[in-house]
Order: C-alpha cells, then sequence, then structure tokens
C-alpha cells in the first residue's frame, strides 16, 4: 500500500517521514491536516530506509494578524505506514505482576488467566518472562523463546501465583529488566508490562528503574488495577521509560487489555521517538499539551514512545509569536524527529518547518481560526488539567492542586458552550466530585506540629479516607485523561 500524500495547507504542507506525538487513533486514523496557510519545507530522510511515518503540520489560527502579538496552537500530526511485508521483528515480554497481599481472591485468579491468555498470543520464536513481587520478588518463568514445549511449561508454572506480603514492586521491576536484558537485541521489541494494585514500598527507587529501562530502550506498559494504587506514580513509571499508562477497573479486563497490547506491538513501525521543538525567531513555546516541562531553554522535547502501523497521534504545541508586518511570514518553529525502526540500524530522523503567512485582509482574518483545532486542543487541556491536579494532591499541593483543577474546570465549562461539546461538560461534573476527594490522596499528615516542641505538639486528624465509589471514580477519571492524552479512543 503506498504511503499516502499530504493535503496543501493554502501555502505548503510537509511531508516528514517520521514520528511524533500525542492523540493516537488505531487504525482508520483521522486524514492529515486540512488545507490552510501554513507553510513547511519538504522532508529529508538522512537513512536510505524505506518511510515509517507520515507527517504534517497545521495551525489556529491559519492566518496571523499583521502587528500584534497572538497566541497560536501548531497541531503536528504523525501517521504510521503499513509495515513491510516481511516478518515482523521478535517480541522481548517481561510480565511484572503484582502478588501482594491485596490481590488476594478474584485479582490473583484472573491475573492467572490473564497470563496464560498472554502466552497464546505469543508467536514461537517470541520471548517471554513472568516475575511475580509480594515482600520478595519471584522469577515464575524465566525468560525464554517461545515454542509449544515451553508455552505449556510456562503455563504449568503460572498455576502457582499466589498472594501474599507487601508491595516490593522495585524488586519486581528491577527481576524484569534483568529478564528483558538476557535476550536483549538491536532488532527484537521489547517491553516490560506492569500490572500492580497497590502503593509500592519504595517509590523512588520504583521511578529509577524507569529511567533505567528508558536507557535500553525497552519502554514500560503499566496497569494500575482497581481503586487504591498509586496511579500518579504508576503514570510516571511509564511516561519516564516512553512507555503507556491503563486503568483497568476490574481484574477480570486484564487479558483483553492483554490482547490489546500485544497486537499493538506485533504492529510497531516506529520505536522510542521524540521531537525536538524549536521556536522561530520572536517566538515562545509555552506549552507542549500532555508533556512535562523541558529544561530551561528554547527547544523542548516531547517523548511519543513507540507508533504502530495505522496509528495517528498528534502533538499540540502552544507557541506566542511577535507581530509581523503585512507580507511578511511568521517563522513559527522547526520540528524534528528522531526515531529508531523494530528491525534495527541508525536512527532515522526527518525535519519539518512550520511558518504561517500575516495580513491585515479584515475578510481573510475572520474566519482564519481552525475550529477543529481549537476544540481538539481544548479537549488535550483538560484531560491534562486533571492528571495535573490529582499529582499534585498526591504529592500534599492541595492548594495547587484545587487551583489547577479549578481552572480546568472552567475550560470544560466554555469548551462546552463554545463547541456544543457534551462530553467537555460531563468532564465539568467530574472534576466538581474530584474536587471533594483531592484531599485524600494527599500523604498522611506529620503526627506532630512542627511549629510546636515534640513534647507538647498536637497529633493531626488524618485525611478521610474516600469510599470506595469515590476511590474508583478518582482512578477512573485518571484514567480516561490518560487515554486521551495518549491518543486512545474513549467508548
Amino acid at each position: 500500500m503506498p504511503p499516502m500524500s499530504f493535503a496543501r495547507f493554502g501555502s505548503t504542507v510537509a511531508l516528514v517521514t517520521s514520528f511524533v506525538l500525542v492523540a493516537c487513533t488505531p487504525p482508520k486514523a483521522p486524514g492529515l491536516p486540512k488545507p490552510q496557510e501554513v507553510v513547511a519545507t519538504e522532508a529529508h530522510v538522512e537513512a536510505p530506509k524505506v518511510p515509517r511515518l507520515e507527517v504534517g503540520a497545521d495551525t489556529t489560527p491559519n492566518l496571523a494578524r499583521a502587528g500584534k502579538d497572538q497566541e497560536i496552537i501548531v497541531r503536528v500530526r504523525v501517521h504510521g505506514l503499513p509495515l513491510p511485508g516481511k516478518k515482523r521483528p521478535p517480541l522481548n515480554l517481561a510480565l511484572v505482576v503484582d502478588t501482594s497481599g491485596s490481590m488476594e481472591g478474584a485479582a490473583i485468579e484472573k491475573s492467572r488467566e490473564a497470563c496464560g491468555t498472554l502466552l497464546e498470543l505469543l508467536a514461537e520464536g517470541d520471548a517471554v518472562s513472568v516475575v511475580t513481587f509480594g515482600s520478595r520478588a519471584k522469577v515464575i518463568v524465566p525468560s525464554v523463546r517461545i515454542t509449544a514445549e515451553t508455552r505449556a511449561q510456562a503455563k504449568a508454572a503460572l498455576k502457582g501465583l499466589t498472594a501474599e506480603g507487601t508491595t516490593d514492586m522495585t524488586a519486581g521491576l528491577s527481576e524484569g529488566i534483568t529478564q528483558i536484558r538476557s535476550k536483549l537485541t538491536p532488532e527484537g521489541i521489547h517491553r516490560i508490562v506492569l500490572v500492580g494494585d497497590g502503593v509500592p514500598n519504595d517509590a523512588p527507587s520504583v521511578l529509577a528503574l524507569a529511567d533505567a529501562a528508558k536507557t535500553m530502550h525497552v519502554p514500560i506498559t503499566a496497569l494500575g488495577l482497581g481503586n487504591d494504587f498509586d496511579e500518579t506514580l504508576m503514570t510516571a513509571l511509564a511516561q519516564r521509560s516512553s512507555g503507556t499508562f491503563h486503568f483497568v477497573d476490574d481484574a477480570s479486563r486484564v487479558a483483553a487489555v492483554f490482547k490489546e497490547q500485544i497486537s499493538r506491538m506485533e504492529r510497531v513501525v516506529a520505536r522510542g521517538a521524540r521531537i525536538d521543538l524549536t521556536p522561530g525567531p520572536g517566538v515562545t513555546i509555552t506549552e507542549v499539551i500532555g508533556q512535562p516541562e523541558s529544561p530551561a531553554g528554547r527547544v523542548h522535547v516531547a517523548s511519543i514512545g513507540d507508533l504502530a502501523e495505522g496509528q495517528t497521534r498528534d502533538v499540540f504545541v502552544r507557541l506566542v509569536a511577535k507581530g509581523r508586518q503585512d507580507g511578511k511570514n511568521m517563522e513559527l518553529m522547526d520540528a524534528q524527529v528522531s526515531y529508531a525502526t523494530p528491525e534495527g540500524g541508525p536512527e532515522m530522523t526527518a525535519s519539518t518547518f512550520v511558518k504561517l503567512a500575516v495580513s491585515t485582509d479584515e475578510g481573510r482574518l475572520k474566519d482564519a481560526s481552525i475550529v477543529e483545532i481549537e476544540h481538539a486542543a481544548v479537549t488535550m487541556r483538560v484531560a491534562d488539567g486533571i492528571v495535573k491536579a490529582i499529582g499534585l494532591a498526591r504529592e500534599g499541593d492541595l492548594t495547587n492542586a484545587r487551583r489547577v483543577l479549578d481552572a480546568t474546570l472552567r475550560l470544560a465549562k466554555d469548551g462546552e458552550k463554545k463547541f456544543a461539546d457534551k462530553a467537555l461538560g460531563e468532564k465539568a461534573v467530574e472534576m466538581s466530585k474530584l474536587r471533594k476527594t483531592l484531599p485524600s490522596l494527599a500523604p498522611p499528615p506529620d503526627t506532630a506540629d512542627a511549629k510546636g516542641p515534640p513534647s507538647v505538639s498536637t497529633p493531626k486528624a488524618p485525611m478521610a479516607a474516600p469510599s470506595p465509589a469515590e476511590a474508583m471514580g478518582m482512578r477512573a477519571a485518571h484514567g480516561d485523561a490518560m487515554k486521551a492524552l495518549q491518543g486512545e479512543q474513549t467508548p
């Protein structure tokens, strides 16, 4: 199937053979950017390989008013092209499963079933290992290449999964990395899938392991199960390793998530993609929606991890550009994308340059806003605000958590009216409920008042625990927001 071609945007739009970010849609992806007054250079691929990605960029507004500073949103859209006809590279998968005491009962039973389902999904030649963690880590299935014999042996070993102990996630992830490393090859597709339903004993060391996994180009797919896990930590694990986070409300759905994840791994066309965004003269990047803030400097780096065949992801960049004279162009942004192909070899890069025409023509300026892009950007900002508010509450910063949530709630209400979007209205209602339960996410208060001497200090009252329904509601809100930020469709 030949690569799709890009539409013209008024002036021109770029063809790029590379990979970008944040809202992806499996097969039947949306079309590439519509015509408007954005101009981008032609892409140049620096490695003699078959293109794996198609990239375009568009903006709102699509025409700048002369002599006036203004905010501009740039959407960069990337689409995964069909895989070449040859057989896909082998998978190297480490399944790391929480078997602490909180998993006792239906959760551990469903986890056994899900692990068995995963084994059936793997092809001969793929590698798999299964690691569990409670008070310590156990290697239930050492990394092994799949054959009829090893598949049967692994299934038999899974019957020994039992729930007991505390939650030493650090030991589990560390052992998972060790198992992956034993089958690490340049051409393989490597992944750790973590299933957890609780709060780990030592969160900082867990995050350090996520950084280690990223240096090995091993993304972590983190599955938060139930209503009592740390969603902020699990999200950080995924993001810091260039992986993805998924909320699973019931253990019976773990197997379905495994199937969906394996399907995507089998169709990966680009690995570990990132984009360097460099603003033009007089232009400031104020936000890359849904991405961590970049260190001080002009260049912003956005990570999007792996992209599968048929997937489309969008990254929304908010810019402020100084005014230009009529007839001039705003040089908005350079974007350089880097990614690896599943079969290995040198890293591939591609670049595009986006500029915007400037005018005093009121007739043209009146129709310069692109509602589709504005609407999508607001939806992403609402999702990002929910995730940030929950993260701040987890850190104990309730003042800023409420501030972010209140601003996001107003944005959702305004968006509901402007775009006639009932879903944004539902998000506003969801956030109103979330505001009441945010305090329950804060770390336990100190047992003593820091202002007084220990001998006369007064114990602080503990925060009221949320009901199971409230706890599930908070994690569902976070999970839905992450779906949007990761480009997944919400039912």
